[in-house]
């Protein structure tokens, strides 16, 4: 039960669990409680019948622990971050085969490639639970980088995942995932403009769970960009980018990514994770190509 509820439990003059009201409370009243109420024993065991007699703190009690109307009334309450935000966005490189002018076999210098990138500002996708503002024509493609380094040089980046595409005439939007926070289910609007999502993450449990969610949160088809099974098989490449080692206390999420891996369908992928014992970041691309 919350503090909340033992509060209007003690307007209602209704008998309540005394030590787990007490726990419930703030921790500057924990000890001052009996400042607040009398206390007489009712029937049952550690039941009590609580009388206020400081009204004005129980009301601050009672305010501060009702259940927020939204971020900004939580914020009030000292207790935002419990809180979900109203709205969500994503940063997107409209049109960005165009734009990075992508070519697997004349990629530029990474000074030529950043300071291009300087120039070439992102869009902002602004999303709600029930509205979307945009303000390009999405193409049928988005691909999504997770890690921030590749997103601002997704010129470099990209050319090297290309041939994944598998499109003759290539045509697509870029967005940065931010983390886990390309999941927010607000994002599905903006990801069901899409007939194909490209998810660029990083092969460890995280990018395996990300990729999970959004199968389920957008009605486009979602593919996972990762190495053909001739590279996961490959000891020379697994060595040269299966480089995030993994400390003891991240046993359970290794053994944890090779099952979902499973699940997934990417038996390639757990076997690079069983036999390598390490995870891979994508930033390892922009040092070496496939």
């Amino acid at each position: 039960m919350s503090l909340h509820q033992y509060l209007l439990r003690i307007q209602e003059n209704t008998a309540i669990n005394l030590p787990k009201f007490v726990a419930a409370l703030p921790e500057q009243h924990r000890l001052s409680w009996k400042n607040l109420f009398e206390y007489s024993k009712a029937r049952g065991k550690d039941k009590y019948n609580l009388t206020v007699i400081d009204p004005v703190s129980f009301k601050q009690l009672l305010d501060n622990s009702s259940p927020s109307k939204d971020r900004a009334d939580a914020s009030n309450k000292g207790n935002s971050h419990a809180y979900k935000v109203s709205m969500s966005y994503l940063l997107v490189y409209p049109d960005g085969f165009n734009k990075a002018n992508i070519d697997s076999n004349n990629v530029t210098t990474n000074n030529e490639q950043l300071n291009a990138q300087i120039n070439n500002i992102p869009e902002v996708v602004i999303c709600t639970n029930s509205a979307l503002t945009i303000g390009f024509q999405p193409k049928k493609t988005l691909v999504i980088i997770e890690n921030q380094e590749n997103f601002f040089r997704y010129q470099s980046f990209l050319p090297y995942l290309f041939n994944d595409l598998n499109n003759s005439n290539p045509a697509f939007d870029v967005a940065f995932g931010s983390g886990n926070s390309v999941t927010n289910n607000m994002n599905s609007l903006y990801f069901n403009q899409y007939d194909e999502v490209l998810c660029c993450f990083d092969y460890d449990l995280g990018g395996l769970t990300m990729f999970s969610s959004l199968i389920k949160m957008t009605k486009a088809k979602v593919t996972f960009v990762m190495p053909s099974k001739s590279q996961l098989h490959d000891n020379e490449f697994l060595q040269k980018h299966f480089k995030k080692a993994l400390k003891r206390e991240d046993d359970k999420n290794w053994r944890a990514a090779i099952e979902l891996a499973h699940e997934l369908g990417f038996t390639d992928l757990a076997h690079a994770f069983d036999l390598t014992k390490k995870f891979m970041e994508q930033e390892v691309y922009l040092s070496d190509s496939f």
